[in-house]
């Protein structure tokens, strides 16, 4: 079985009173690092764009698109110094009921949908529009907090649960796919965890090869197929959100937080920071 540590990779989910959901609503322009959880997913985007990485493609996603990340899929937001409100609904697969094991062991066909005036005249088309009307609905008992909101937002995440089961195109994962992904999530579990306990000391492709067992040229390819990054880009990623968090404390020097963070030189810092961000270190302080 999958580690069930709680790690910025591995995402233990916090259920909202201990309901098997949860409801994120925000307009944050950070990103996230690749992580997974086997919580299904879903994404609507009330306003603004953004893009997500999902396994190994990168989804752009604009006003009134929905994204349906599936169990274990590895995913990761990208920054938008626009910003970009959005909703994220969490769901255990005990909201699917009988269905449970069959929704978190199948991968979803099409997870991005567009509003549903741009889809075809087919079974998908009957998807978006009941789905966004669910949504709302939760957005809307989210944030009113009427009586009774939690008996509403509880049967609104029952009948998201029983449209994406009539309607969510998906397919089996062969059981030896299965798990081979649960072994390839395993190993990199531990990549993650070496990445988080040395990332501010210097990090090379052979060292974190030898964390798998693996050759230098056998890993590398594991990396960017099961992460969906290169092995280098996640590692400069990874420390580009640590220094984030550092840059809002306004007294610390953006010098020693590049070096803090695992950069050895602040020109490589600013440039691969604004690169991710579109702007560069000070510039990111001066918003916050």
């Amino acid at each position: 079985m999958l580690d069930e540590k709680e790690n910025p990779w591995h995402e233990k989910i916090a259920k909202q009173q201990h309901e098997p959901y949860n409801v994120i609503v925000s307009s944050v322009e950070n990103g996230f690092s690749a992580h997974w959880h086997k919580e299904i997913e879903i994404v609507y985007i009330i306003e603004g764009s953004m893009q997500i990485g999902l396994n190994t493609v990168r989804h752009t996603l604009s006003r009134g698109d929905l994204l349906f990340i599936g169990s274990c899929d590895i995913h990761r937001y990208y920054p938008n110094p626009l910003g970009c409100t959005k909703i994220i609904l969490q769901l255990d697969k005990s909201i699917f009921g009988d269905y449970a094991d069959q929704m978190v062991n199948r991968k979803f066909k099409i997870p991005q949908l567009p509003p549903d005036s741009l889809l075809p005249a087919n079974e998908h088309r009957l998807l978006h529009p009941v789905v966004e009307r669910h949504i709302l609905d939760i957005y809307q008992e989210t944030e009113q907090k009427m009586p009774g909101h939690t008996l509403v937002i509880k049967a609104r995440f029952h009948d998201l649960a029983a449209a994406m089961i009539r309607y969510l195109p998906m397919e089996a994962y062969p059981p030896e796919e299965r798990s081979l992904r649960l072994r390839q999530l395993e190993r990199l579990d531990q990549v993650f965890s070496y990445i988080d306990q040395n990332y501010q000391s210097e990090i090379t492709l052979q060292s974190a090869a030898l964390v798998c067992g693996f050759s230098i040229h056998h890993f590398s390819r594991f990396f960017k197929e099961t992460a969906g990054m290169n092995f280098i880009h996640y590692v400069n990623a990874f420390r580009i959100d640590k220094a984030k968090l550092l840059l809002q404390d306004r007294e610390a020097s953006i010098t020693d937080i590049a070096y803090q963070v695992g950069f050895n030189s602040i020109e490589t810092f600013n440039r691969v920071f604004k690169k991710q961000n579109n702007c560069t270190p000070t510039a990111y302080r001066s918003k916050k």
